[in-house]
């Protein structure tokens, strides 16, 4: 009977514990990017914020080239910052629109898909479609301020690694709030 009331309080407590990823309103995180292209890799190092439920803001830290470039995703439109030149301008990439894409799919996959929500805590989700030709292979999960994110990702479109993330620094609900882009 003691054994039995001791897995009951330790299993509960492993579950409760555990922040639902559909509740985040903000996430901070220092990100080291590869990208591999044409053989050759290259590093990249930048913040993010995101703040629910459509806003990300990256600022590039390296490489030195690209230092204070910012990239913002807000309401449909995506901006860059080029501290070079001091100008703001419609960025045409996907780069930051699809940060924040898998960001929301995450979380309405937590609100509506039991048996993803289930594996997700349990941390046997390894891997995640996107966009029918990618896939994000989740090496490492780390629980953060109770929430439990992925931390270490490679990237493959179709059969190809065409990155890996590294979320350093992560911080969860800290109070973020949305900026504007220098003008």
């Amino acid at each position: 009977m003691k054994k039995f009331f001791m897995f009951l309080v330790v299993s509960s407590s492993l579950f409760a514990a555990t922040n639902r990823i559909s509740n985040i309103k903000d996430i901070y995180s220092n990100v080291k990017e590869s990208i591999y292209l044409n053989g050759e890799e290259r590093k990249k190092e930048y913040t993010i914020e995101y703040v629910a439920q459509d806003y990300l803001r990256k600022e590039m830290s390296l490489p030195n080239v690209n230092k204070g470039e910012i990239f913002q995703y807000e309401n449909g439109e995506s901006y860059q910052y080029i501290p070079l030149f001091n100008e703001v301008s419609k960025n045409k990439s996907e780069d930051v629109s699809n940060f924040l894409s898998i960001i929301k799919d995450l979380k309405i996959k937590d609100q509506n898909d039991k048996e993803f929500s289930e594996n997700y805590y349990l941390e046997k989700i390894k891997e995640i479609k996107y966009k029918d030709a990618y896939t994000i292979k989740v090496k490492q999960y780390r629980k953060i301020n109770g929430y439990l994110l992925p931390i270490k990702m490679e990237i493959f479109e179709k059969n190809t690694k065409v990155a890996e993330l590294h979320l350093e620094n992560t911080k969860v609900n800290s109070g973020l709030k949305r900026k504007e882009l220098k003008k």
